[in-house]
């Protein structure tokens, strides 16, 4: 290999610099190309149903009628997320337990 002239080290380091500066603008692409992935895998996943519903009433004035395990649909547009420790209390309180999921017997609770 023949000897670097000043002038040859002079212009391998201004393309190393210019090397440098193009390698660090495809990791910021990279980084902003995965965010965006990131964010559009985190719409496209569905939203995890609540443990637990606490249906409401019809009315003015609506009013607690019956727990459901959080995939029951019998509470259906009228159901609200509610707690474990809510939905414990509310049974304990003497609002019913759904018929058809029983969230009674999960949360042992009769």
């Amino acid at each position: 290999m023949s000897e670097l002239l000043p002038s040859d080290l002079s212009r391998l380091r201004t393309i190393a610099f210019y090397l440098e500066l193009q390698l660090q603008a495809v990791r910021e692409r990279i980084a902003e190309a995965e965010q965006r992935e990131a964010s559009r895998r985190a719409a496209a996943r569905p939203a995890t149903p609540p443990e637990w519903t606490l249906q409401m009433d019809v009315g003015a004035d609506p009013r607690p009628v019956a727990v459901h395990h959080g995939d029951c649909t019998v509470g259906g547009q009228r159901a609200r997320r509610i707690t474990r420790r809510d939905a414990i209390e509310a049974l304990t309180a003497g609002i019913e337990a759904c018929a058809l999921c029983q969230p009674n017997r999960e949360l042992q609770v009769d």
